[in-house]
């Protein structure tokens, strides 16, 4: 009898523990269907919660990365400067000390309208024909009623009471991108609205000097401002460049 009470302990022993080993999850045999699913959805949980930290970390990885990619990028690569032909100069009808010029940039939208307070500086003869230097990614914004989709760039002294218009050579490739010395572009422009909320052109335009030359460059390291020539590059040709200047201002201010 006492044998037999003593291995009936033990079944019952045996039993309580591999229920409990069952609802652990190693064996769900003698579990409740309840416990079972409370197993099962805790593994689950767990589950979903490291595959939601796993997409966390490869999304910040993704946030570095495209941050470093950005801070490679140089103030030049930003600013968006292109060369267009002026088609269309007059004085603005509401604006005495403004020009309303349009300017043939070979976009499909057609002519950009651009104003510019040149009116105190230079006649509109000496506008109209020129292929200029537009900065083609800035938010339009209305002037005296106008809205102005862009700004010319011109070289002026300290005093600012002598200014002059930057332009490109008469063959000049209109729409082209402008560039410095034999630097490429590292990735597209910015935006209008990143130029805006960045500050990229506040950064970029005190840069702007004209040399010794009367020609346009990058007060850092020097680079002259250039642009493509209409015809060059074709059929596997090297393409050709001219320089970009003003008339007679030297070691000037641009902008």
């Amino acid at each position: 009898e006492p044998k037999r009470e003593l291995r009936v302990l033990f079944d019952a022993i045996y039993i309580h523990i591999y229920i409990y080993v069952g609802v652990g999850g190693v064996m769900l045999r003698g579990a409740t269907t309840k416990a079972a699913s409370s197993f099962r959805g805790g593994v689950l949980c767990r589950r979903r919660t490291h595959h939601r930290a796993v997409n966390h970390h490869h999304h910040q990885q993704h946030r570095v990365y495209a941050a470093a990619t950005e801070e490679e990028r140089t103030t030049r690569d930003m600013i968006d400067l292109r060369v267009g032909k002026v088609t269309k100069c007059e004085v603005h009808p509401d604006a005495d000390k403004l020009y309303v010029e349009e300017i043939d940039l070979r976009e499909p939208e057609g002519p950009r309208t651009i104003c510019s307070g040149l009116v105190p500086f230079m006649h509109a003869e000496d506008i109209l024909g020129k292929n200029v230097i537009v900065v083609a990614n800035l938010k339009a914004r209305k002037m005296q009623g106008i809205k102005s989709h862009g700004m010319l760039l011109a070289a002026s002294n300290e005093t600012h009471d002598q200014v002059e218009l930057l332009v490109a050579p008469d063959n000049a490739k209109l729409g082209s991108r402008v560039q410095f010395g034999d630097a490429t572009f590292n990735g597209e422009p910015a935006t209008a609205n990143q130029v805006h909320k960045k500050k990229y052109w506040e950064a970029f335009g005190p840069e702007l000097v004209t040399n010794g030359e009367m020609e346009a460059s990058w007060k850092e390291d020097g680079a002259v401002m250039r642009v493509e020539l209409e015809g060059s590059g074709e059929e596997g040709e090297e393409k050709q460049f001219g320089s970009v200047k003003c008339q007679s201002l030297t070691n000037a201010l641009v902008g």
